[in-house]
């Protein structure tokens, strides 16, 4: 793949969102990002950015950073336990998506856990953020992986840490992802960067932790 690519990207102000924002730029790849207010992201004024203010629940927003992309990636997550937005972003992504006359690839991030890639970990995660979030992750990814007309990759990160990036990372297999080692958030960017330019694994669901 070229680098001459535009990504779109959701979750652009988050911590593995960042880390992917900086790498992306330095592969050399131009940006579109969707930012619920633009001076909350320190990369505003990069003009390999185009930065769109908007709101992920919102379909018209998500259509206008979408649109002329050829790589789309989110990173997104539920912050709070009462603000679940997960299915309607992934819902509206996608929608977005297949509008579109040549569907972009989308690189969709969720969590170890999900999908029955562990019972262990969905346990955890149900009783640390209520029934209702887990569940929230569960939906958006099942409509992830029932699409047809998109290709796309689900990344499924292990416990997330901010240690600095080793370079490596970890492929576990769905029954065994419980006894994955944390991985730290710039591992898991540097992995969606490395998806962005190898669609080998596209239609697929991946369980990542630490090497």
């Amino acid at each position: 793949m070229t680098k001459n690519k535009t990504i779109a990207i959701f979750g652009a102000t988050g911590k593995v969102g960042s880390e992917f924002v900086n790498m992306a730029l330095q592969d050399g790849y131009s940006l579109r990002v969707l930012i619920r207010r633009k001076k909350s992201f320190k990369a505003i004024d990069d003009n390999r950015i185009e930065v769109f203010e908007g709101d992920v629940t919102n379909p018209e927003h998500v259509e206008n950073v979408i649109v002329g992309a050829d790589i789309v990636v989110s990173v997104l997550g539920n912050t709070h336990r009462n603000v679940l937005i997960m299915e309607n972003a992934t819902e509206n992504i996608f929608r977005a998506a297949t509008a579109q006359s040549n569907p972009p690839r989308c690189l969709m991030i969720s969590s170890v856990g999900v999908g029955g890639s562990s019972w262990l970990i969905k346990a955890m995660l149900t009783l640390i953020g209520g029934a209702a979030t887990f569940a929230d992750y569960e939906s958006a990814e099942a409509r992830v992986r029932n699409e047809k007309q998109v290709p796309f990759l689900v990344i499924r990160p292990y416990a997330l840490t901010d240690k600095p990036a080793t370079g490596k990372y970890k492929i576990i297999p769905g029954d065994t992802a419980h006894f994955a080692k944390p991985i730290a958030r710039a591992d898991v960017a540097q992995f969606f960067l490395e998806s962005v330019a190898d669609s080998s694994r596209d239609g697929t669901s991946v369980n990542i932790g630490a090497a």
